[in-house]
């Protein structure tokens, strides 16, 4: 595969009869058929301590490594010889019916979702559906949203849908690491009134200050505050705080309060919100990626949500 040019390059260069004839590998260019995979070696791995080389990873499993990381550092260069730690990430090119293979081997974790062609069962189609709605329905009367989708998951198990490991294949171990990671940060936060002391102190700083930079502050805290901890908690913190500083300043406590509320989803600077953190493995992306795509995103947030606030709600 490549360049025609390069190609026509290659079989001079070794003296090579090109043939024209149909085109072998256009599956490999189908995304339906193939695509690119971010594969993580654990520590448990049998690969651990040997090369790509060595482990016949290309022979074994015709996938093409393309790219490696290790330690969140790329490795540039040719890494088909270089031992392998524990934790690196592979990024490799193949069909995805060979890509499966390493999906089912407990030396490889694929953190890429894909379905092989042919591998779905439409007769399942009524039943996952039902289990979807139910799920829906659950969370409408009440029910938490989390414990509402899990009922639905059990479900499909249950009916066969899907079967545990599949059920455990699908889950994005990467994300949920993260957010475990998260949760006692905001509750640690919280607990030790770190961040009411923080939020205290920059109160301070704007007290008796234009409205509108009164309005920013709170902005910018509950900003900061969301890419530490759960919006609800961010909320819990603030929401006393700002209703008092409104309330030294003569303002309308509730615009303020509800500004905190909005801001809290402001939370585009780092992967800590779940949908953001969803989508990082699927999309490939690092923190760098969030912090250029982001960063503008949450000026931009500020920018409009202040004046709006100040305009027609204060």
């Amino acid at each position: 595969m490549g360049d025609e040019e390069n190609v026509k390059r290659f079989a001079s260069a070794y003296n090579l009869i090109h043939q024209e004839r149909a085109y072998r590998f256009a599956n490999l260019n189908d995304p339906e058929r193939a695509g690119f995979a971010e594969v993580i070696i654990p520590s448990r791995s049998d690969m651990v301590g040997q090369t790509i080389r060595q482990f016949a990873v290309r022979k074994r499993y015709a996938v093409e490594p393309v790219m490696m990381f290790s330690k969140g550092e790329e490795i540039r260069g040719d890494f088909s010889d270089r031992p392998i730690l524990a934790g690196d990430t592979m990024i490799v090119h193949g069909l995805w019916e060979n890509t499966s293979g390493l999906r089912t081997n407990a030396d490889f974790v694929v953190l890429t979702p894909f379905t092989v062609e042919g591998t779905q069962n439409p007769s399942k189609s009524w039943g996952a559906g039902l289990c979807f709605l139910g799920a829906i329905g659950l969370a409408m009367t009440g029910a938490s949203i989390s414990l509402a989708f899990f009922t639905g998951a059990i479900a499909m198990v249950l009916i066969r849908v899907l079967t545990i490991q599949e059920a455990y294949q699908a889950i994005e171990w990467k994300v949920v690491f993260l957010l475990a990671g998260l949760i006692p940060l905001g509750v640690a936060m919280q607990k030790t009134g770190t961040a009411a002391f923080l939020a205290e102190k920059v109160m301070a700083l704007v007290q008796g200050g234009h409205p509108a930079l009164i309005l920013l502050a709170v902005a910018v805290l509950s900003t900061l505050f969301s890419l530490s901890m759960s919006n609800v908690g961010a909320i819990v913190v603030l929401a006393p705080l700002v209703m008092s500083m409104a309330q030294i300043g003569g303002l309308d406590p509730r615009p303020l309060a509800l500004m905190a509320a909005v801001c809290a989803a402001n939370s585009f600077i780092l992967p800590t919100h779940q949908v953001n953190a969803l989508l990082m493995s699927s999309g490939g992306y690092r923190n760098a990626d969030y912090y250029r795509a982001g960063g503008g995103m949450t000026l931009l947030f500020l920018v409009v949500v202040v004046p709006v606030f100040y305009l027609f709600y204060l």
